[in-house]
């Protein structure tokens, strides 16, 4: 049982001495004292406000991104803002400069105020979010740590990602559970959520004990009603023994950062999402959430470095120590610490300018576009209109064209597409809070003279 205990049941001067102990003889994890390090989020000046910043012209001017461009991609790999970029530079110089002494003075204090960083974000507890380096590995973790057996069955869609495909067929390689792929919808433009939660309630079986779904699907853009489907899930748990329970894992990352929602608050009981893409994070950080009831159902794949399991197996720490959600699942081994410490800036960042204000202005920039781009006769939009079934990624076909060929003529025109990375492939444009209307509108004109 993974318990949610950060005490160690000892006096602090005599954990504060193993804790030194520990960071001398193992090399492994380190604590050392108070660290004489300020915040590193600058003070903006002039255009911010209490609650952000007083326009969106403000916040673009945060990005380095090159002005010439109409920047549609950001969902794939984003751009840094003003004050990651100077949280991760702060970082990398340190290191630069006693890489040894910085780690062994900072670790502990900088993994927890990125976790506290995440939890403010998320709504979720400290203990109960693992820092990850991206989706992928934090999926890998779920997939391959989920307790399954013979005879159990894993529930998941045809629309997901490869990740998810090939993470699943590996997990049920490995314990001989079975998998059922299902379509959701028939045309994604017409997704209906009723519909959804209705497909999926008939596809549960008595041997499924994993349910495994995408927020949002790069594919076709479409976002499941993830509320209604967790909901379902708990009405059929309620009918099951405790040991035939049913486990709902979400891949978020396409409405990480563009939906004004708490993790918690969307009854799945396992989240994951990279901060690379719609948070503006560092590249190569991202977080795992696992609700507290079903913290047992994972089994660790990467052991960690936290102080609560590995200070008891070094023989620095005595007494009962009980490792939570995030000391057990948080990855160890060596990171790009400069990013990885950078996190919690990017987290600061978001909360300044306000989850409701980002989520409303990438809701406006959207619907503009898919309202204009749903009037081209020229163009077949895959997405729904509709924001209860969407968020911020857009597929669509230009007749005639290739969806490479549709990309590659709007790059011609200065407009960053991207393409979707799946057996049948769509063109994609995805505006953020870098954007304004006048680019969308100036991506539909140039849509409109495509052939």
């Amino acid at each position: 049982m993974i318990r949610q205990n950060r005490n160690f049941n000892q006096p602090n001067h005599q954990i504060k001495m193993k804790r030194r102990n520990f960071l001398r003889t193992s090399g492994i994890v380190s604590l050392a004292g108070p660290a004489s390090f300020t915040s590193l989020t600058p003070s903006y000046s002039g255009s911010e406000t209490a609650n952000g910043f007083s326009n969106w012209s403000d916040v673009r001017s945060q990005f380095n991104l090159r002005p010439d461009l109409i920047h549609m991609s950001q969902m794939f790999l984003a751009s840094h803002p003003a004050s990651v970029r100077q949280a991760i530079d702060h970082h990398r110089k340190q290191l630069d400069i006693d890489p040894y002494t910085y780690w062994e003075d900072h670790y502990f204090k900088f993994e927890d105020m990125t976790i506290q960083a995440a939890s403010k974000y998320t709504g979720g507890k400290p203990e109960e979010i693992a820092l990850i380096p991206n989706t992928t590995t934090g999926l890998a973790m779920i997939y391959s740590g989920f307790r399954l057996k013979a005879g159990d069955e894993i529930l998941t869609s045809v629309h997901d990602h490869f990740v998810t495909f090939f993470g699943l067929d590996y997990a049920v390689e490995k314990t001989g559970a079975t998998l059922n792929r299902i379509s959701l919808y028939d045309q994604s433009a017409q997704a209906d959520a009723e519909q959804i939660v209705t497909r999926i309630s008939k596809a549960i079986t008595p041997a499924t004990r994993l349910v495994a779904l995408t927020w949002v699907h790069s594919s076709t853009g479409v976002k499941l009603p993830i509320r209604l489907i967790a909901d379902e899930i708990k009405r059929v748990n309620q009918n099951r023994d405790a040991n035939r329970q049913i486990y709902f894992s979400v891949d978020g990352v396409h409405g990480f950062g563009n939906q004004d929602v708490n993790i918690p608050d969307l009854g799945c009981d396992y989240f994951i999402a990279s901060a690379h893409k719609w948070i503006f994070g560092p590249r190569g950080t991202g977080i795992l959430w696992a609700r507290k009831d079903a913290w047992d159902q994972i089994i660790p794949t990467i052991p960690p470095f936290s102080l609560n399991v590995v200070g008891p197996w070094a023989g620095m720490i005595s007494g009962n120590v009980m490792a939570n959600f995030s000391d057990k699942l948080s990855p160890g081994g060596f990171v790009s610490y400069e990013n990885h410490w950078a996190l919690k800036d990017a987290f600061d960042w978001q909360m300044n300018i306000g989850k409701s204000r980002i989520c409303n202005r990438t809701k406006e920039l959207n619907t503009l576009l898919k309202k204009e781009m749903s009037q081209l006769t020229n163009v077949n939009l895959l997405t729904p209109i509709s924001s209860d079934l969407s968020a911020g990624i857009n597929c669509f076909e230009v007749k005639g064209l290739k969806p490479e060929e549709t990309v590659q003529k709007l790059k011609a025109n200065k407009i960053i597409a991207s393409t979707s990375p799946y057996k049948i492939s769509y063109a994609r444009l995805t505006p953020s809070i870098v954007n304004n209307e006048s680019e969308v509108l100036r991506c539909i004109k140039v849509l409109a003279g495509l052939k």
